[in-house]
């Protein structure tokens, strides 16, 4: 199951393999990037979400990937285990941990501080 949504002029792709994906679980997905947007003010272009029930003999396997799609190279985050919500929460904040060490938390605060000033008043 694919389905496209829009988060803050985000393109927004959910992928629920192996199982159906319920409004709760979608949710959950949604408020765990509108949380990972707090943590960068630049701009995000897509966000991937892959979520895939893998059937063995023991049992059966959730695994959770985002690619959030950033300027230069995206970053990336997997899981897997057997609570959706504890796996999209872990794959959420190794993603902080990207991009705080790939922007830092300096060039966030001058990106909030430009997106703020008004142009006009520059001339």
């Amino acid at each position: 199951m694919q389905q496209d949504q829009s988060l803050d002029n985000v393109r927004l792709d959910i992928e629920a393999v192996g199982f159906t994906l319920t409004d709760d679980l979608r949710v959950s997905v949604l408020d765990a990037l509108s949380k990972l947007q707090r943590f960068y003010k630049g701009d995000v272009i897509t966000a991937d979400v892959y979520l895939k029930v893998e059937p063995n003999q023991r049992s059966n396997e959730k695994h959770v990937g985002i690619k959030y799609g950033v300027p230069g190279n995206d970053v990336y985050a997997d899981e897997s285990g057997d609570n959706w919500y504890a796996l999209i929460h872990s794959v959420v904040g190794k993603l902080q941990r990207q991009l705080e060490k790939r922007f830092g938390n300096h060039t966030n605060a001058n990106r909030a501080n430009l997106d703020e000033i008004d142009p006009a008043s520059l001339v």
